[in-house]
């Protein structure tokens, strides 16, 4: 008995059946982009850096693992500049050392990203609470290859970084700079400024430091007196 779901009718003849699957036929203008695009994205790194990272990535994490006073040290090791008595937690990621400028007595705390593909200065007496996030490079959108860019990150003096607040690229904090918990910086700020939100907006701290009991008692009052008014006389 044949199987005829197993057979197929044969080609006419002078027709070329392909063997090796399906092919797409690309003109010579997508063949040109995909050219220039596979050359566009070569890696922005040289041998040297490349080198350099795989070093950090392996031998350098395993000695700030396990060598904790020594991190500051360890950063230099790899050309970035540490001022005296600051302190990394073990969980800090730096991703090139090199691009790093720290100030005297900086607390980065445990999950903080440093994410230096382009130059971070950090001033003296500042703190990145845990998991901040620096972020020092991006890929421009406006062009179709998506090229990375590593535009600077500068903090002051005396900055602030909350718990999970984000840095973007090419931003610059004054001194005395707060930023507020899981706020989102977009924009540069003068010295003094506090940072709340996404996007992170400027407020008054005396304000936004009100405490619990405080903000409940004004609630009360509020209900209280919106129930006084409805349970006046006509």
């Amino acid at each position: 008995m044949t199987d005829t779901a197993s057979t197929s009718p044969p080609p006419p003849s002078g027709v070329h059946t392909p063997t090796h699957g399906p092919t797409t036929s690309i003109g010579p203008a997508e063949s040109a982009t995909a050219r220039a695009t596979n050359l566009s994205r070569k890696t922005p790194w040289t041998l040297k850096e490349n080198i350099a990272r795989v070093m950090w990535m392996t031998f350098g994490a395993i000695a700030w693992k396990l060598l904790p006073p020594a991190r500051p040290m360890l950063i230099r090791l790899f050309g970035g500049r540490v001022g005296r008595a600051c302190r990394f937690g073990s969980r800090v990621e730096v991703t090139i050392p090199w691009n790093v400028t720290i100030g005297d007595n900086v607390r980065v705390r445990e999950g903080a990203i440093i994410y230096s593909l382009g130059p971070i200065t950090i001033g003296d007496n500042s703190v990145l609470d845990s998991r901040a996030h620096l972020c020092a490079g991006t890929h421009d959108m406006t062009d179709p290859t998506f090229p990375l860019v590593k535009p600077p990150i500068t903090l002051g003096k005396r900055c602030f970084v909350g718990i999970d607040a984000y840095i973007a690229p090419d931003i610059e904090l004054g001194d005395d700079c707060r930023v507020w918990p899981r706020t989102s910086v977009y924009k540069s700020a003068p010295r003094g400024t506090c940072l709340k939100g996404n996007p992170g907006r400027t407020i008054d701290p005396d304000e936004e430091l009100l405490s619990e009991a405080e903000l409940a008692q004004i609630d009360r009052a509020g209900a209280g007196g919106a129930g006084a008014g409805e349970g006046d006389p006509a």
